[in-house]
């Protein structure tokens, strides 16, 4: 089991925070997802080996919400931006 922090500055109150959990709990693989309006972020709980950080994405940005991308360290792994 993995998990994955998604910051999503788009997300901006109630109605977003219902559709997002939503669309991040029908994903196949999904075991728990966690949102934090305050701080823009859905953390999900996955099966790694059933659905992928990129479908996790995706999910979001297809309901029309931009997804950052991560800091490095931020999520707990690194950016790919240093190649660390």
């Amino acid at each position: 089991m993995r998990t994955q922090t998604l910051k999503v500055p788009t997300m901006e109150n109630e109605q977003a925070v219902n559709t997002i959990s939503q669309a991040l709990s029908g994903v196949e693989g999904v075991s728990d997802v966690s949102i934090s309006l305050q701080d823009h972020k859905a953390t999900v709980s996955f099966d790694e080996s059933v659905v992928s950080k990129s479908r996790l994405k995706a999910a979001v940005e297809d309901l029309g919400f931009d997804v950052a991308k991560p800091v490095h360290g931020e999520d707990g792994e690194c950016c790919g931006g240093c190649g660390g």
